[in-house]
């Protein structure tokens, strides 16, 4: 039986590769050095979301092969790292696998036994489908393997869209694209302002994974504008706008849509400021905009809803001090105050 401590030694051990990501509040790679040091249990987990690590592990072998992957979600404790009792249990259901498979009569294979102790863990979860395609549009370029057989279709559509209906176009495609922005910077430039709303909504929801420049930026803020002036516009294509410009390396254009956002009509959507919660979590740290999302938060969702929210938020330092500065201040609505007692004096169960 193995001696390893943390499951990526076990992986190396097995003679697999392994590269780690996050998939919390989007689709990013993590360092070896973070991912070991928070496996050893003395550095947290380096974006925390919902009080766990959203990790998807992608494994190939040393001597070639088709890659596996996993997507393990692992408790946090209050300090952001891994919960040790945990880590050591899964290891030891992965070892007892291993050993298992290498006395049988008919030995089972390495990556067999591995998945099957994976699969009894209850660590397995199963992120949202354009997450998943993000993953495995990144995965593809990590491992220098060709698109999926989905891209050229996609690709046809953004030259021509006249000639492609864009109901035929999958999930899948559009991933590969968004992965692949640089390439395709002047096409996607040109056509996101007139897009079909699902292909906007779901190319924004895959480039919300991606650290887009101020030319892309521009014309999602652009498009999510012209539909926040728009009395008829459809709010998820707002809610997906943040989205899209959430990785920007445009912060500053961001914010100001963030802004006008905020002071608009569309401020009352819970898709949009849920998403602004979620994968605009830096961009909290401004008292401004933290101010504005937390009095619209208050006045139209419910304290469900504004309990989950700031249960995240609440753990990331630099925005819990942004939030508590807001419910100081001795300017704020009430809907805030009394939201904000609720939240930490309980109002019943968050789910």
């Amino acid at each position: 039986m193995s001696n390893a401590g943390t499951l990526s030694a076990l992986i190396e051990e097995a003679d697999f590769r392994l590269r780690w990501f996050d998939l919390g509040r989007r689709v990013r790679l993590v360092s070896r050095a973070d991912a070991e040091a928070f496996e050893a249990g003395v550095a947290p987990w380096p974006f925390p979301y919902l009080r766990h690590a959203w990790t998807g592990l992608l494994l190939w072998p040393r001597e070639g092969g088709e890659p596996v992957v996993w997507f393990l979600r692992l408790p946090l404790d209050e300090q952001g790292k891994l919960q040790l009792p945990v880590r050591d249990g899964f290891l030891r259901r992965l070892n007892l696998a291993l050993k298992t498979s290498g006395e049988a009569q008919e030995k089972q294979a390495p990556a067999e036994a591995l998945d099957a102790a994976l699969q009894a863990s209850g660590l397995l979860f199963e992120p949202a489908p354009e997450r998943q395609a993000s993953f495995h549009a990144r995965s593809s370029l990590l491992l220098k393997r060709p698109t999926s057989e989905h891209f050229a279709k996609t690709l046809a559509y953004f030259e021509a869209p006249e000639r492609v209906a864009w109901d035929q176009l999958a999930l899948q495609g559009i991933a590969d694209l968004a992965a692949r922005w640089e390439e395709h910077r002047d096409l996607l430039e040109r056509r996101i302002p007139e897009l079909a709303g699902p292909v906007f909504i779901t190319l924004c929801q895959c480039l919300e994974s991606e650290v887009i420049d101020h030319r892309i930026a521009g014309v999602i803020a652009d498009r999510g504008r012209q539909v926040m002036a728009n009395e008829d516009g459809n709010r998820a294509e707002i809610a997906a706008a943040v989205r899209g410009l959430s990785h920007s390396v445009a912060r500053g254009l961001r914010q100001d849509f963030l802004q006008d956002l905020l002071t608009s009509k569309a401020a009352s959507d819970g898709e949009t400021l849920a998403a602004i919660g979620s994968r605009c979590a830096d961009d909290l740290e401004s008292s401004e905009l933290t101010a504005l999302w937390l009095k619209a938060l208050s006045c139209t969702q419910s304290q469900n809803t504004f309990n989950l929210l700031l249960s995240d938020l609440m753990y990331l330092p630099a925005v819990r001090s942004a939030i508590l500065d807001a419910v100081r201040d001795p300017e704020r609505p009430e809907s805030v105050a009394t939201a904000f007692g609720k939240f930490l004096h309980g109002s019943g169960p968050v789910h």
